[in-house]
């Protein structure tokens, strides 16, 4: 009897465990109201074109960020974090050898990317943030990062329209 009732408590906790759906990317990214921010982006520069896509790969488990300029490319990969259910997790590499990891937030209403790119000759630490909307488009402005983990302002801004 007592291994009866201990059997069917498990089978309820197992059943609720798993109707506990957990958090998906997808779900992360529709609650930062963010979908606008999907696909081929496109601005002019001094120094030439820069092209920033942004899609999803994976069954819509991770986001790739792929931005080209005249003098490099980067490729970004970011995911859930499997051990939370609202951490967002970014790893990157160029073609120029650098590996970047980083972290999502939103802050302000704007995602904000801090990231930690290394090479072989230095360590920067960087945050990119992300604003607009599907109409006057993206702005990506470029921040350097102190010790905390505060913003400085802006180094750079670039206003991208998106590629029909």
């Amino acid at each position: 009897m007592i291994a009866r009732y201990i059997g069917l408590g498990l089978l309820v906790c197992a059943t609720c465990t798993g109707l506990q759906a957990q958090q998906k990317l997808v779900d992360l990214v529709s609650e930062a109201n963010a979908e606008w921010m999907f696909g081929k982006w496109e601005t002019q520069t001094d120094s030439g074109s820069v092209t920033l896509d942004v899609s999803w790969d994976l069954a819509k488990h991770v986001v790739v960020l792929h931005v080209k300029t005249p003098d490099m490319e980067l490729k970004g990969y970011s995911a859930l974090d499997p051990t939370s259910t609202m951490d967002v997790s970014f790893y990157g590499f160029d073609d120029r050898g650098t590996i970047s990891k980083g972290k999502w937030a939103l802050e302000d209403g704007k995602l904000v990317l801090r990231i930690e790119s290394q090479t072989a000759e230095r360590t920067v630490k960087m945050a990119a943030v992300f604003a607009g909307n599907s109409t006057d488009g993206l702005l990506v402005s470029l921040h350097g990062v102190d010790q905390y983990g505060s913003l400085a302002p802006a180094r750079s801004e670039v206003r991208f329209k998106k590629v029909k």
